[in-house]
């Protein structure tokens, strides 16, 4: 059986693309630095998703993509799909997205209805 020589194309091998753990930096790298907020009625509820998001209609018409937290941090502040109904009323304090003529925002405070949801509460302060 024939040895390959110990320098060779296996030895010399790096990943393409170097690994890059998951941080706090990338959940908020695509969004800008400047808070937002809108008012507006939900229409869809996907709190419960893999990703959860809710859909909202502004007064001015536009439809809104309103990215949450993760599942656990939704569950320990309180919200879930049943605090959420489409018809409700929705204030939004959050992130804008980078992209242009995307009406996305990272959430860092809700309140629907009486009740307000800190997502994010250090991100706010």
């Amino acid at each position: 059986m024939p040895r390959l020589p110990v320098q060779g194309i296996v030895s010399g091998r790096t990943p393409v693309y170097p690994f890059i753990g998951e941080s706090d930096d990338d959940t908020w790298s695509e969004f800008k630095d400047k808070l937002s907020q809108i008012h507006a009625r939900i229409t869809d509820n996907y709190i419960d998703g893999s990703d959860p998001v809710l859909h909202v209609r502004s007064s001015d018409g536009r439809n809104w993509t309103i990215e949450l937290a993760n599942r656990s941090r939704n569950e320990a502040v309180g919200l879930t799909a049943a605090a959420a109904m489409p018809g409700d009323r929705i204030s939004v304090t959050g992130r804008r997205t980078r992209h242009f003529g995307e009406y996305r925002i990272k959430a860092l405070r809700l309140t629907i209805g009486n009740r307000t949801y800190d997502l994010y509460p250090d991100a706010i302060a």
